[in-house]
């Protein structure tokens, strides 16, 4: 069962207890009040009976001519009246009784207490009355309760009618406040439900005073926007995934192909194979760096500890050095050891790799590679710059973007797939920091990596500390 339909079934509910509760206390009220009326009307009147019928007959009993009681504004009503002697004989009797009213010992309880009795059909209220100077003789004195059991039935009708009014009324304003006030809310659910089929256009318009509503809609717009961000990014990198993977893999399969199309001789395979390597070679490195660049969400869960940017500076020009001996590059590696920050070893020394790997491969022959490490505030700066052509200003954005590759390298063939400049920069901003291209160099280029000291340990304090250590 839905909300609304549990509010409203709860609204109905309570509003049939509390105003069938209210509406039958009103009738037992109104009721009771003018039953009171006659009970007090026939007691004075009966009362009034006896002794007239004491002092009318003497030692015979007689019922006067005196009109029925009058307990409302119609006027006295008919006159029901009998004399019991003590044995239980009826004495006299009024001529509505037609001789013969209804024995004592079938009438309600004694003097004074008002009774209902029915008579040849008819509903009657009575009372007993002594009769004075008479022991045992009692007056029966009863008036039709007609107007009165109308009445009650009126009322009853008229609060049947209220009640049912009043419960179908309660209703409905119960459905229009509800639909009132989860109106958005369906709104919200409806937008979830298309974003869920994958129509990820659909957008939550609330138009509603509710400030907690209008929030709520503001932030899954935003989710949607960036799911939908998060959902073309991903296309578009399979999209470019598949297509820097198929170059290597046709120069693969068309190289092995070849060579066994038709017996050749050692040299010939040895050149096939060799361009084979080569493009498994691209392939390996394109998926090192694919599956680097889905592994940095799954970093999120290891444990981090202390790194030092120059030892992974180190390591990483270590990894990049057969490179650089084959295209006769020198890396120089200087700063201020024992700069630490909190992260992950693995992830930094690949950022560091990937920006010196890219730096050798844009310096020309005999070139110099200079990484420098150094604290500046709160923040340690590891910056790699190249004698290459520089990156034009018109790239430096782009360069960050998944597997864009410059004019330059795309003419020149350069290996490399466009992977390596975005993981970097994905790892130092999952560390709080960035990459960026320093736009003031003039001749090559230059790479920034700004990262934040470790906390609750003061970097230049550890290097101080290593140095009294003989670090």
């Amino acid at each position: 069962m839905s909300f609304r339909r549990r509010f409203v079934g709860a609204v109905s509910v309570m509003t049939m207890a509390t105003l069938g509760g209210a509406l039958m206390a009103i009738s037992i009220a109104v009721n009771g009040s003018q039953q009171r009326q006659l009970d007090e009307a026939l007691r004075a009147e009966a009362a009034e009976e006896a002794r007239e019928a004491s002092a009318l007959g003497g030692d015979e009993l007689a019922i006067s001519d005196r009109p029925g009681p009058a307990a409302n504004d119609v006027g006295p009503l008919t006159k029901y009246a009998a004399i019991f002697a003590a044995d239980g004989h009826v004495v006299a009797a009024t001529p509505t009784f037609n001789g013969s009213p209804p024995p004592i010992e079938t009438l309600g309880p004694g003097s004074n207490e008002c009774f209902d009795l029915w008579f040849r059909g008819e509903h009657l209220r009575g009372v007993l009355s002594p009769i004075p100077a008479h022991p045992g003789t009692r007056l029966l004195l009863a008036a039709p309760r007609t107007d009165l059991d109308g009445d009650a039935s009126f009322l009853a009708r008229a609060m049947l009618t209220v009640f049912f009014v009043a419960v179908g009324w309660s209703v409905l304003l119960a459905t229009w406040i509800v639909r009132r006030l989860t109106r958005e809310h369906e709104a919200i659910t409806l937008v979830a439900r298309r974003v869920a089929a994958g129509d990820l256009s659909a957008r939550v318009a609330t138009r509603t005073g509710d400030a907690e509503i209008a929030q709520l809609g503001k932030d899954i717009n935003e989710m949607i926007e960036r799911l939908d961000v998060l959902v073309a990014s991903q296309h578009r990198f399979i999209a470019q995934a598949a297509h820097e993977m198929r170059s290597p893999l046709t120069t693969l399969y068309g190289e092995l192909s070849h060579a066994l199309r038709k017996p050749r001789d050692a040299d010939t395979y040895r050149q096939a194979i060799e361009e084979a390597l080569e493009a498994a070679r691209r392939l390996k490195l394109m998926t090192d760096d694919l599956l680097a660049l889905a592994r940095l969400g799954a970093d999120v869960g290891e444990p981090s500890e202390p790194v030092d940017v120059l030892d992974r500076a180190r390591a990483a020009a270590e990894a990049v050095a057969w490179e650089a001996r084959e295209r006769d590059t020198r890396i120089d590696i200087r700063g201020d050891a024992r700069l630490l920050l909190v992260g992950h070893s693995r992830n930094l020394e690949r950022l560091l790799r990937n920006l010196i790997e890219n730096a050798v491969r844009h310096s020309p022959t005999g070139g110099c590679v200079d990484v420098v490490v150094e604290q500046r505030g709160d923040v340690i700066e590891a910056a790699v710059s190249d004698e290459g052509p520089g990156i034009p200003e018109a790239e430096r954005e782009r360069v960050f973007e998944p597997f864009y590759r410059g004019v330059r390298e795309r003419a020149g063939d350069m290996p490399g797939a466009g992977l390596g400049l975005p993981i970097a920069r994905q790892i130092a901003r999952a560390h709080g920091g960035d990459v960026l291209i320093d736009a003031a160099r003039t001749k090559g280029s230059r790479v920034v990596v700004r990262l934040p000291v470790a906390r609750g340990g003061d970097a230049v304090g550890d290097r101080r500390e290593g140095e009294r250590a003989g670090v």
